[in-house]
């Protein structure tokens, strides 16, 4: 998402009745349903109809032609398809499912047993594999040195799309069914840049989920992040990372509602990494001196956050 349309994506999400967890891949802008009220005097019996509630104005199709939308070419991939190959000194996988692709990676030196699980959600004007290729992910999960299976799904690319994946357990069942892994029973981080927090609400309430990162994607339900990183995990304290640029304020906000909440000013260089309390602190707030998109362009912010985090080194 490019941080011009932070107008859009704020009024949008404002006129949207919510997040809806729907399975089918429905692509169609949310309509309300219109209610009537009635009122009965006691000594008329005469009854009043209040007005209508309008139905919600339906966002109009965007131009996917025209900018912020990537126009970076992609090869068609039929439901049913899998590709297999090598990139960033590891292995890949492209599935072709009913709700878009899906990629899986895993590193160089991957050791199943002991490995954990990343799951990474593009935001906004861009698809799976455009987000792929553009934002070089398979070179960023490399440089985190962790040894994870990683699994990049398609997700929302506007406030007219439902969450495509509104059910993570059914999303790790395509990807060991098509791939023919066996998930890494390690620690789960799910990282979502911008409008991609939109499908990590979905999933607060997996039991397994236990790391968050919001990378400049905290633009509403504070409330509902807090209470999920308040509440112990099936293996010890949660842990929430906040990147802000475009949602630097609800980030510093939020941070100073949680006990023990460590800020920073700045995401350090790969070389030093994040240090002492930064890497366990249940809630880490950080300030991106990176603007929105170079957030996920840079490659200097995910691989820093996700070295951080609980999954095990690649030896």
């Amino acid at each position: 998402m490019r941080s011009p349309n932070l107008r859009l994506l704020l009024a949008a999400l404002a006129a949207a009745p919510g997040v809806v967890a729907q399975a089918a891949p429905a692509r169609a802008a949310r309509q309300g349903t219109p209610t009537t009220s009635t009122a009965t005097a006691s000594t008329t019996a005469a009854t009043t109809t209040l007005p209508q509630t309008p139905l919600p104005v339906p966002l109009p199709p965007p131009d996917r032609t025209q900018p912020p939308w990537s126009q970076a070419p992609v090869g068609l991939l039929a439901i049913g398809a899998v590709e297999v190959g090598e990139a960033a000194g590891g292995a890949f996988w492209r599935l072709g499912t009913p709700r878009g692709a899906v990629l899986a990676w895993r590193p160089g030196g991957y050791r199943p047993q002991e490995a954990g699980l990343v799951i990474y959600l593009h935001g906004y004007y861009t698809t799976v594999d455009q987000a792929a290729q553009e934002h070089r992910l398979f070179e960023q999960f490399r440089d985190s040195g962790r040894n994870a299976l990683f699994i990049v799904p398609e997700a929302p690319a506007w406030n007219g799309e439902e969450s495509v994946w509104p059910e993570l357990p059914r999303l790790l069942d395509e990807v060991a069914r098509r791939t023919g892994l066996a998930l890494p029973a390690g620690p789960l981080v799910v990282s979502a840049h911008s409008g991609g927090f939109r499908t990590v609400l979905l999933w607060l309430g997996e039991p397994r989920l236990e790391e968050i990162h919001l990378l400049d994607g905290l633009y509403r339900s504070e409330d509902r992040f807090r209470a999920w990183v308040e509440t112990m995990g099936r293996s010890g304290p949660r842990r929430l990372v906040l990147l802000g640029d475009e949602t630097q304020s609800s980030v510093a906000l939020l941070a100073s509602t949680v006990a023990g909440a460590v800020v920073l000013q700045e995401v350090p260089p790969l070389r030093t990494g994040l240090t002492g309390a930064a890497r366990t602190a249940r809630l880490l707030a950080i300030r991106s001196q990176h603007p929105h998109m170079a957030i996920v362009e840079s490659g200097e912010v995910l691989p820093v956050l996700l070295g951080a985090s609980r999954l095990p080194a690649v030896r």
